[in-house]
């Protein structure tokens, strides 16, 4: 199997690497899709790595970012999407159908609850309670699975100031038995 991962706006960096080595190990193949064309940067603070998301990606520009890395792959994938990147998966495969999308994993994407109609793909959610919309989504009947947390957003990237090593943990071995 092959995983894309489509990161949060924190994009890569060096706490990433563990992860991505179990997720070799796991599915025999974990490609990273960031932000910042691979390069890697030490953000201050969320607003840093929030502004500097607008100016050099975009929420539109990570959309095309994705939908050219699948026009460019054919073979069968699982996307999983952080956040950010969640919301460009969510975004491009609401309005586009790529057949070699296997399934979806979106974590914490804040732009979810504004999606009118489900995915046409296998789909996993997990959002934060906190999070604006996601009560409702969780009561709209969508033909997902569904696990609503109370962990802040941004708790799983050792990056983001809310991260919690014990959730991110238990969110870790639920996002493993979906691949």
């Amino acid at each position: 199997m092959s995983l894309l991962w489509v990161t949060d706006i924190w994009g890569q960096h060096a706490s990433l690497k563990g992860k991505i080595e179990d997720l070799n190990e796991r599915v025999g193949s974990c490609t990273l899709l960031d932000p910042y064309a691979g390069q890697p940067f030490a953000f201050n603070d969320q607003q840093q790595a929030y502004d500097y998301f607008l100016c050099r990606c975009s929420k539109a520009g990570y959309v095309d970012k994705l939908e050219a890395w699948l026009e460019a792959h054919d073979q069968p994938v699982t996307l999983l999407g952080f956040s950010a990147g969640a919301n460009a998966i969510a975004t491009l495969l609401s309005r586009r159908r790529f057949p070699q999308v296997e399934k979806v994993i979106l974590v914490y994407g804040s732009e979810l609850p504004k999606l009118k109609v489900p995915l046409t793909v296998e789909t996993h959610l997990l959002l934060c309670r906190g999070d604006e919309g996601s009560d409702a989504l969780a009561q709209a009947q969508w033909p997902a699975s569904l696990k609503l947390t109370d962990a802040p957003h941004g708790f799983i990237n050792p990056r983001a100031p809310a991260y919690d090593a014990q959730q991110a943990h238990s969110a870790w071995e639920w996002i493993s038995q979906r691949l």
